[in-house]
């Protein structure tokens, strides 16, 4: 790649002035009635408009990084307590056994 081609591809660091801005404007509006006009050209006239954005669904997001969190701590929790009593069986054993030969199947 030659230095050309570094500089033309950065973008500019200085403000834009009016004529510039102007420019800018009409090459987004033009590049908007090329691509209107060519779903317009595929789905008809229902073409030019644009679609509508879909919403965030607020309530799915929140809930999900609620649960995230809480399992996070609820994780870093339990590793925090095992490391201190390594020792300690995960399932301590029933004080009273129950007699199983004597269970029916």
């Amino acid at each position: 790649m030659t230095e050309k081609e570094d500089v033309t591809n950065q973008p500019e660091k200085e403000p834009l002035d009016d004529e510039a801005l102007e420019k800018l404007a009409v090459e987004e509006l033009l590049r908007e009635a090329v691509q209107g006009a060519a779903r317009a050209e595929i789905v008809g006239p229902s073409g030019w408009i644009k679609a509508p954005q879909n919403k965030t669904n607020k309530r799915f997001l929140v809930n999900t990084l609620r649960n995230a969190v809480t399992s996070n701590k609820y994780h870093s929790r339990q590793r925090r307590h095992s490391h201190k009593s390594p020792n300690r069986e995960k399932h301590p054993e029933p004080s009273i056994k129950k007699d199983r030969s004597k269970r029916k199947h």
